[in-house]
């Protein structure tokens, strides 16, 4: 379960999952407050809500809009279908508190995805940043 929730957040925040103090009842539930809102909004199904829940890649476009929708709600995906740093980067520092190091590594993952070259589909676009979180954080030994 704890692996989940990081999971979540990571793509909902941008690397908040580097946090281990953040309120993790609170973080998942808003992500499922704005999952399941989302999920009415682009027509997905709970199989889509289980694959972004779990963080495996999308099966379905309506998938890969969930995510879209989700991060456009976190403001971390702007209307142009691209991740605003700037927020991200507000989002960070929220959940990594006083930490330096944590914010550095939640600040790097966040550069590091908002340098991909992404579809122009904003649903596209999401499961490509999505997919990106999950590479970077494992890279850094985050689950």
């Amino acid at each position: 379960m704890q692996r989940l929730v990081y999971s979540l957040v990571i793509v909902a925040l941008l690397g908040a999952a580097l946090v281990r103090a953040f309120d993790e009842k609170a973080a998942m539930a808003k992500f499922m407050e704005a999952g399941e809102k989302c999920k009415g909004e682009v027509g997905a199904s709970d199989g889509d809500m289980e694959n972004a829940i779990k963080h495996e890649p999308s099966t379905t476009h309506e998938g890969k809009c969930l995510r879209a929708c989700v991060m456009k709600s976190f403001h971390i995906m702007d209307d142009n279908g691209k991740l605003d740093v700037d927020a991200g980067r507000e989002k960070a520092k929220q959940y990594t508190g006083d930490n330096p190091e944590k914010l550095k590594l939640a600040i790097e993952i966040g550069d590091i995805c908002a340098a991909l070259t992404v579809p122009a589909d904003h649903c596209d676009a999401a499961e490509a940043y999505s997919m990106c979180f999950s590479t970077e954080a494992k890279k850094r030994g985050l689950k």
